[in-house]
């Protein structure tokens, strides 16, 4: 393995074990999201009460920040890191909605179906019976809405 490859894989087994803290994720999105702060801003914004403790985890940052005049910024690699984490939280939210989605499914088959018998119903009440070619109608949008309810989940699903 070349010195290149050893180095590289050094910083990333060195990135990915900084990023293991809940705490430092928690500092790159607050420093990412105001391009930068002070040391006391980034304790007020993270709850974090002890001093030495923030400077402990700005150290283990180091990859990724830079501190100039007082003011701590994300690195070149502290901003893909940002966005990466800020993708991730995207990623999760809308899976969140597709795994609503889905378990609201047959609640919404069923509110669907209620909705075409209330026409079906207002149909009658209003002309009488209905001829076959007319419930046959009916029937077929019916099952088409339901296809289309199913198809958007299909194609919503998180890849």
């Amino acid at each position: 393995m070349s010195e290149e490859m050893k180095e590289s894989q050094s910083l990333e087994e060195e990135v990915f074990k900084t990023l293991g803290h809940q705490i430092r994720r928690d500092i790159i999105r607050i420093i990412g999201d105001n391009k930068g702060l002070r040391f006391t801003e980034i304790m007020s914004a993270t709850d974090i009460e002890e001093s030495a403790s923030l400077s402990y985890h700005l150290s283990a940052l180091a990859p990724l920040l830079h501190h100039d005049n007082g003011l701590y910024c994300l690195s070149d690699l502290g901003k893909d890191t940002y966005s990466l984490l800020t993708k991730l939280v995207t990623y999760s939210a809308s899976a969140a909605v597709v795994g609503v989605i889905k378990q609201q499914l047959g609640a919404t088959i069923i509110a669907n179906a209620l909705m075409w018998a209330s026409a079906i119903a207002y149909m009658i009440i209003m002309e009488g019976p209905l001829h076959s070619l007319t419930l046959g109608v009916f029937a077929s949008l019916f099952s088409v809405s339901n296809i289309i309810l199913y198809s958007i989940l299909q194609h919503t699903k998180p890849r």
